[in-house]
């Protein structure tokens, strides 16, 4: 009997050494074609241990880059399996062979020792996981990752930063991690800042996916806005707002770009660019807003009006409701030079009382700095002035007469004089109660779910609000709150009785003969009426917007409104974009700006940043792996 016929080779399980009796094992006998079986011989053993060698040595090469006729084929020439030029001997001398052998005995060490590829790959992950989530945190949470040490060695000692830090704390608490850690290349461990570039880029990258996916064919609103960072360089900030297929209203940050030139015609340019490049239909662009600045507003050469000519469309431009209500404020305030000199004196009070040898002994409320671009610090400051008054005047004083040294005491002299006088006590209840009027619909107009009805209804409601202070009764009840205390209130010389001229003894006199006296309550009367108009003025200007045909289209789909589901006020809004109206019945140097942008997006999109830690964590790794790096993540 040919024992060649009816031997079946087997794939083997282990993958260690095999000794006989597992080799006689790791065949199968066909019955039909032998009959009964009768025990082998020690001629048929060894036959049979060979063949099941040479079948696990063509495993071996043929999962390996190696390649030979054996690994293909298998070895059938028996005949001369022991010739040295032809047979057994001859292979085993090859290079192929000894390349073979060593992979071989490579995965027999690793499985002895637990140092398989899976292993390998496995402990990998877990690292890379752990640096995942702690740039993810930080990102999440607004915090800065590098400081002055960024070397792995030196974690945990001051000044290694928040990301090494936390680095460190992770090591001592994950003793897997801590484990895994030991047995990492040191010219691997993936803690540099040119790694941590390249995963905040990657999370960066999948989060601008998620939002550009999350757009889909919805319309959208782009809003514009940048600022110059201290290297000289302007951020523009790139603002998506749609709804989403959940019909939820949606503001996303989709890109933050750094430029050097900041004319028209660049910057639209840009804008463009990025949304093509992300992958987003520019033609679905509804409208745009940003602010009142002549290169994004300019009718003929702005921004709004270039974007419009490139897409060959008419695309609304919106001007920010929130920067035209301060702009209404601050020019309203300018028109009176005793109001810029009231808060001029604030600011002086916020600078001398930070002051180190003054700010360590008063023990007040502190004054908020006022800066021209945002006016929420205005009502923060006008609000600690009138609340703590008396405080700031006796401090004052005590500074005026027990101080040495005469700068300080001139100054301290000089703000006492200042905040005593009646007009800035009655000023700081006027601008407490206007800027209190506007403050709320100043933060509801940055809130996300605010649409632009709602806008037009909250720029209503504070101008109503405003108006309703222009009358006596309202000026009379703000100065006797000015007056209220004897002890804030001046002293003012008691009035002379008027005296009519002797020369006009003899006569009847009806008309002013020019005998004024100074009134500070009629001063006061007269700068109160004159800031509730310049505001009202003001704002009645600049939200004038609300009566074009975009705003009445609006208007028509407020229930509230007389013009509701008016079919010719919707019109123009729904011929926008072409819509039936099937309805009716008729937003330091050494770090790279690339860096910051994405870190700024990430911060910004905190919500979308957490899904790193379990939703889109293996996204994430399968993004950051690649044959090129020193560990291999599958």
């Amino acid at each position: 009997m040919d024992i060649r016929k009816w031997i079946k080779k087997k794939e083997p399980a282990a993958t260690t050494s095999t000794s006989d009796s597992e080799l006689l094992s790791s065949v199968e006998v066909d019955s039909d074609s032998v009959g009964p079986l009768t025990p082998l011989t020690n001629t048929q053993k060894a036959s049979v241990r060979q063949k099941a060698r040479t079948h696990r040595h063509r495993q071996v090469c043929q999962r390996t880059s190696v390649k030979t006729s054996q690994s293909s084929t298998g070895f059938n020439n028996w005949k001369h399996a022991t010739d040295k030029a032809k047979g057994f001997h001859r292979h085993a001398n090859s290079k192929e062979h000894l390349a073979c052998m060593a992979i071989w005995k490579e995965q027999q060490l690793r499985f002895s020792t637990g140092k398989e590829i899976s292993t390998l790959l496995s402990r990998n992950r877990l690292y890379v996981s752990a640096i995942i989530d702690i740039i993810e945190f930080l990102v999440s949470n607004e915090l800065p990752l590098r400081g002055a040490v960024d070397s792995v060695e030196d974690r945990g000692q001051a000044g290694s930063g928040l990301f090494l830090s936390l680095f460190d704390y992770t090591l001592r608490k994950n003793k897997e991690l801590a484990q895994a850690f030991s047995t990492i290349p040191k010219n691997a461990t993936y803690t540099s800042h040119d790694v941590q570039n390249d995963l905040i880029e990657l999370m960066s990258t999948i989060v601008t996916e998620h939002i550009v996916k999350d757009v889909g064919e919805s319309w959208f609103t782009v809003k514009v806005d940048g600022t110059k960072d201290p290297t000289g360089s302007e951020n523009v900030s790139i603002v998506l707002r749609y709804v989403d297929q959940n019909c939820s209203v949606k503001e996303r940050l989709l890109s933050m770009l750094t430029t050097d030139k900041c004319d028209a015609l660049s910057l639209s340019n840009m804008v463009l660019e990025e949304l093509a490049d992300v992958g987003l239909d520019t033609g679905k662009i509804l409208s745009q807003c940003y602010d009142g600045a002549s290169v994004m507003s300019g009718r003929e050469g702005g921004m709004q009006k270039l974007i419009q000519n490139k897409l060959n469309s008419e695309v609304p431009y919106i001007h920010c409701f929130n920067h035209q209500l301060h702009l209404a404020i601050v020019h309203a305030v300018s028109s009176e030079s005793a109001v810029e000199d009231f808060f001029d004196v604030c600011n002086a009070l916020y600078k001398f009382l930070r002051k180190p040898t003054v700010a360590a002994q008063y023990k007040g409320q502190k004054l908020k700095r006022l800066l021209d671009q945002r006016w929420t610090g205005h009502l923060d400051t006008v609000s600690v002035v009138l609340k703590s008054h008396n405080t700031l005047v006796e401090f004052l004083n005590e500074i005026a007469t027990t101080r040495k040294g005469a700068d300080i005491k001139l100054e301290a002299v000089g703000l006492h004089k200042a905040i005593t006088e009646p007009a800035f006590k009655f000023l700081s209840c006027v601008m407490y109660k206007v800027l209190g009027l506007t403050d709320p619909p100043n933060r509801m107009l940055q809130a996300e779910q605010t649409n632009l009805m709602t806008a037009v209804q909250l720029i209503r409601s504070a101008s109503s609000c405003i108006e309703s202070l222009r009358s006596d009764a309202e000026f009379a009840k703000l100065w006797a709150e000015s007056i209220k205390s004897s002890d804030d209130a001046v002293p003012t010389a008691p009035k002379r009785q008027r005296q009519a001229s002797k020369s006009l003894q003899d006569y009847i006199v009806n008309e002013s003969v020019g005998q004024r006296e100074s009134n500070i309550e009629q001063e006061c009367k007269r700068l109160f009426f004159n800031i509730i108009d310049s505001i009202l003025g003001e704002m009645s200007v600049r939200f004038s917007e609300r009566n074009s045909q975009y705003m009445s289209a609006l208007d028509a789909l407020d229930p509230g409104s007389k013009n509701f589901l008016d079919a010719g006020k919707v019109k123009p809004l729904l011929d926008l974009r072409n819509t039936e109206m099937n309805v009716f019945s008729e937003h330091r140097r050494s770090m790279l700006h690339r860096r910051k942008a994405h870190l700024i997006k990430l911060a910004f999109e905190n919500d979308l940043s957490r899904k790193f830690r379990e939703e889109w964590k293996e996204l994430l790794l399968r993004s950051f792996h690649s044959s090129k790096r020193r560990l291999q993540l599958y």
